[in-house]
């Protein structure tokens, strides 16, 4: 591993265990260079702000792999896994969304929109039509799951990854029946 690597990996350790005794508002840079022995030009030198470091953290530990090798008969149980390593973190995820959800909600909402984008695409596909309402389409769930995934992280992360995914499964395969349920209903 490189020193700049080292490095980053010291200051990712540090802004976590910090979140666990204090809010992310509250923690200043002299606090995370001072938790992991490290001057405040070293931190300078890898990233602005904690803003970044905190992105850095979120996109290299949580959303680098979200969306690799998901399809449409596995995203689910990807959607699990990235529950669960939210929850080994609880305290530093709960802690950083309750100060600044912004930053999460990007990556989140990329993430989502990415994968839903896919699926309709996919799914559309399988009628030869290219649907223009895709994208919206993507935008709609990707803004409910990201809420769903936000309110459950800000919320204490109280029902299990495996309950909060069969829910969101439950919805993604219900979606033909609530759709007949409306039109037989209009």
């Amino acid at each position: 591993m490189s020193s700049s690597a080292i490095t980053k990996s010291a200051l990712c350790d540090s802004l976590k265990k910090l979140c666990e005794q204090k809010p992310f508002d509250k923690i200043s840079i002299s606090d995370i260079t001072g938790e992991c022995g490290l001057n405040r030009q070293s931190f300078y030198y890898h990233f602005q702000d904690k803003y970044e470091l905190l992105s850095y953290i979120y996109l290299h530990e949580l959303f680098a792999d979200i969306t690799k090798g998901v399809n449409y008969d596995n995203w689910y149980e990807r959607l699990e896994g990235f529950l669960v390593n939210m929850l080994k973190d609880k305290r530093f995820y709960s802690n950083t969304l309750k100060s600044n959800e912004k930053i999460f909600e990007h990556y989140l909402f990329r993430s989502m929109h990415k994968l839903f984008i896919r699926f309709f695409y996919h799914a559309v596909a399988i009628t030869r039509k290219r649907s223009d309402k895709a994208k919206f389409f993507a935008d709609f769930y990707s803004h409910g799951y990201c809420g769903i995934i936000i309110d459950w992280a800000t919320g204490g992360m109280r029902e299990t990854p495996h309950d909060v995914m069969l829910k969101m499964r439950e919805l993604a395969y219900e979606n033909v029946t609530i759709g007949e349920g409306f039109r037989q209903n209009l």
